[in-house]
């Protein structure tokens, strides 16, 4: 074949799209290096590495290297010994050091993010000690700093002093010699401070003459009091150049040592680069990461082709994209029109391996090919594949014979150079090549074609390649249609304005609308007719089958895209439904609430005064006990009776939400273990069951407790055997005051580690009221270290308990701020 398949899909033009997004020399090799590759690992890694860059870059974030010179040429030369780098090079390496340094901080700080990115840049040298120097000796505009050595500094020193020197002393001579307006300056010539003189005064000046001006009027003159001082000059800018020599030389040898460690941040650079053009690419194109198939399934869903993309965008035109699919035995065929048609049996499936296009010229046959092929090329070359989503399988090689392929310098027509062509195909072809021809059969008469082109796609299936090939034959339309494993597809042409869609539908041939076509370019009526009475009847029938076929497509199309639109409306309304449901519930359960609260305090004011009603001490502080007691209970009671209220709300309420209604039944009472996490009809989390009482089960919802039904259990999500564990577990930790018999003192200390805030106050203030009954005049309370939040609590609820005289911390070889001590009022 004379021209490779690259060649053929224009690759080098889609690289030409990646090395625009470039920001280097470095990243634009690498994108003109991009080759198909086989190797699946790599090109997962790769596809990662870009699926990262994406992220960032949506983020409103850019990565690029403009500032970084190309260190080719630099890095070439001192691979060498007894290189010595110019001061301009060095300026390039400075941006490259700086840069790899700039890469190690910039990912760090979100590593767990851009793992991958992190990975490629954490791993650089630190190059901070050679930067330094290399700033420190080379200014920026390529000039080395006084800075650069002691030495180097000395010697500019001395030569500034020294040019002081004789430029002073040189204009005492012009002023002793009342120097003539145009003689009164002082100049170089041959790196000597000199004084122009006219040409019949210079033996008035005895020194020595360094040229003429070119009217040889003037001469310049060295006067003998200054030739020692100007040799002074010329030895110190010698010593200079030698001092700067030194100098580079000892750059370079620094350079020298971490030349491997340079090399690996220049391509680190360089693979970063090109995977932020591709990220780009992706970002503009909407490009996505292809996925590659094990079983052969070829996806290509909205695909289109990038450079045919990139010329309709210039010329303001929308591109059409293209949906193709060949199943395999483990998938199915993903069309436009396959989403409600039945599943083909597995077992009685073949592989589709050969795609026939047909349609009209001009319809866009030939860009389905190449955009096919340039997605293959593309997924493994690491570049994203412009298209909603593309499956591929890895190809061996990409095999196509499309365009004029005649040779008049190898004596090959037209048709025998696509002869020459397939025959080459046929030899390199294996299961795993990818096979597009164009117009098979073409170029000879449209019997022997037919023939010939059948041939050919018979051969190439028991080759068992993929392969897309376009036709005009009916022939081969009809022999698509009636083998298994051979789909036809067409590019669908618009009967109504005649003109082609571009649109490619699978399942179905492509009439030519060859004589439609002719009509639209303006081709007399009587010709058209006349040429539509020589079609043959079979032409004719064909001709109308396929149109019949494309009015059903259309139709069935139609109805998918309606019920989609219904299906939409309904999912809207449904949402709508469910969130003003949501509302009312929230409204209901807010004024349930705020009539809980208004009760709550109108019971305690009336409370508050009756109990200020008591004059007599003692009796208003029992009293005070037994209200408060009295008021935790009914509080209890009316919160236990207010979430079950919200509880039996929830549940009445699931119709509305398409919630099925679901009982308990099925779930035994071995399986409800304290400790269970289970689901209750109305949340949408799982609870855990604390216990059941009878036909009741408390349940614990975060920060809240209450009772439902049994009923309104629908299952069990941790198994029993671990619910017991975990019950088990936390019955040891949390260890509750035992209960005393009437009459008996109550114990000196309780201990509450491991409970709630609330739980633990409650029990402390039951305790404290046994306590002061037994007339003890101190207790302790084990509370533990914890996170502080119940010492804290408990802190609170002691300081205005109106039994606690004051409270202490345990001391520390006794248990310390572990243990509240408690001091009773007597």
């Amino acid at each position: 074949m004379s021209r490779t398949a690259q060649d053929v899909l224009e690759f080098d033009k889609l690289r030409e799209l990646l090395r625009q997004r470039t920001t280097c020399a470095l990243g634009r090799r690498v994108i003109d290096r991009l080759e198909p590759s086989t190797v699946r690992d790599s090109l997962v890694a790769v596809f990662s590495l870009i699926s990262e860059a994406q992220q960032w870059l949506r983020a409103a974030r850019e990565l690029g290297f403009g500032g970084v010179s190309d260190p080719q040429f630099w890095l070439a030369q001192i691979e060498g010994p007894g290189a010595v780098l110019e001061a301009k090079e060095f300026l390039a390496a400075a941006t490259l050091l700086e840069t790899a340094n700039w890469l190690r901080q910039q990912f760090r700080e979100e590593a767990g993010t851009f793992r991958l990115l992190a990975e490629k840049t954490t791993a650089l040298p630190d190059f901070r000690e050679l930067l330094t120097a290399i700033r420190r000796a080379i200014l920026p505009t390529g000039e080395i700093s006084d800075e650069a050595s002691t030495a180097l500094r000395r010697i500019r020193v001395s030569i500034s002093q020294t040019r002081d020197a004789v430029q002073k002393t040189l204009k005492q001579i012009l002023r002793m010699r009342n120097a003539e307006a145009g003689e009164d300056y002082v100049t170089l010539r041959n790196d000597r401070f000199v004084i122009p003189v006219r040409a019949e005064n210079r033996r008035s000046i005895p020194g020595v003459a360094h040229g003429a001006s070119a009217t040889g009027q003037t001469v310049f003159m060295e006067p003998l009091e200054t030739v020692e001082v100007n040799n002074q000059l010329v030895q110190l800018a010698e010593e200079e150049s030698a001092e700067i020599i030194r100098i580079l030389r000892d750059l370079t040898e620094r350079l020298q040592r971490v030349r491997d460690p340079l090399v690996t941040a220049a391509e680190t650079i360089a693979e970063l680069d090109s995977v932020f053009a591709r990220a780009r690419f992706a970002q503009e194109f909407d490009a996505i990461i292809p996925e590659f198939s094990e079983s052969n399934e070829l996806r290509l869903e909205a695909a289109r082709h990038p450079v045919l993309e990139d010329k309709l965008r210039r010329e303001n035109r929308a591109i059409v994209p293209m949906t193709l699919a060949l199943r395999t035995p483990n998938s199915r065929l993903a069309s436009a029109s396959s989403e409600t048609s039945p599943p083909v049996p597995e077992e009685n499936a073949e592989a589709e391996r050969v795609l026939v296009i047909s349609g009209p010229n001009t319809g866009g046959k030939t860009v389905a090919l190449k955009t096919t092929g340039l997605a293959a090329l593309s997924a493994q070359s690491g570049i994203p594949v412009a298209a909603q989503r593309a499956v591929l399988p890895l190809f061996d090689r990409i095999l196509v014979d499309i365009g004029d392929e005649q040779s008049i310098a190898a004596d090959l027509s037209t048709f025998s150079a696509h002869m020459v062509n397939l025959r080459t195909m046929l030899e390199l072809a294996t299961p795993q090549s990818l096979v597009l021809v164009d117009e098979m059969g073409t170029g000879t008469a449209p019997e022997e074609g037919a023939a010939l082109a059948v041939a050919l796609l018979e051969e190439f299936r028991a080759k068992k390649c993929i392969v897309l090939a376009t036709t005009h034959h009916d022939r081969l339309k009809t022999y698509a249609s009636t083998t298994p494993g051979i789909v036809n597809a067409a590019v669908e042409f618009d009967d109504v304005n005649l003109r082609p869609t571009y649109r490619l539908m699978v399942g179905v041939p492509g009439g030519s609308s060859g004589i439609a076509i002719a009509r639209r370019l303006g081709i007399p009526e009587a010709i058209i007719e006349r040429a539509r009475a020589l079609l043959a009847p079979e032409t004719l029938e064909a001709a109308d089958l396929i149109a019949y076929l494309h009015r059903s497509r259309d139709e069935l199309d139609r109805m998918q895209h309606q019920m989609a639109a219904e299906r939409a409306a309904l999912e809207a309304e449904r949402a709508k439904l469910r969130t003003e449901w949501v509302d009312r519930q929230k409204n209901r359960i807010r004024e349930l609430e705020s009539q809980f609260a208004e009760m709550q305090k109108r019971f305690d004011e009336n409370v508050a005064r009756v109990v200020e009603a008591v004059k007599e001490r003692e009796l208003r502080s029992t009293l005070e006990r037994s209200a408060r007691k009295k008021i935790q209970d009914v509080r209890g009671e009316a919160r236990e009776a207010l979430n079950a209220a919200v509880v039996q709300t929830i549940s009445e309420s699931q119709a509305d939400l398409g919630v099925p209604s679901s009982s308990a039944q099925g779930i035994s009472a071995a399986q409800l273990v304290p400790g269970t996490k289970i689901r209750v009809r109305g949340f949408a989390k799982p609870v855990i069951l604390r216990r059941i009482e009878g036909p009741t089960a408390e349940i614990e919802a975060g920060p809240l407790r209450m009772k439902v039904a049994v009923s309104e259990i629908t299952s069990v999500e941790t198994p029993p055997a671990e619910a017991t564990s975990a019950a088990a577990r936390r019955a040891g930790a949390n260890v509750t005051v035992q209960s005393q018999s009437a009459g008996s003192a109550p114990a000196g200390e309780i201990n509450v580690i491991g409970m709630r805030v609330e739980q633990a106050t409650e029990l402390v203030d039951k305790y404290l009221d046994q306590a002061a009954l037994a007339r003890r005049p101190r207790v302790r309370i084990i509370h533990g270290h914890g996170t502080g939040a119940l010492r804290r609590g408990l802190a609170e609820f002691l300081k205005g308990h109106p039994l606690v005289e004051r409270t202490a911390f345990e001391s520390e070889d006794h248990g310390g701020k572990a243990i509240t001590v408690v001091e009773l009022r007597s």
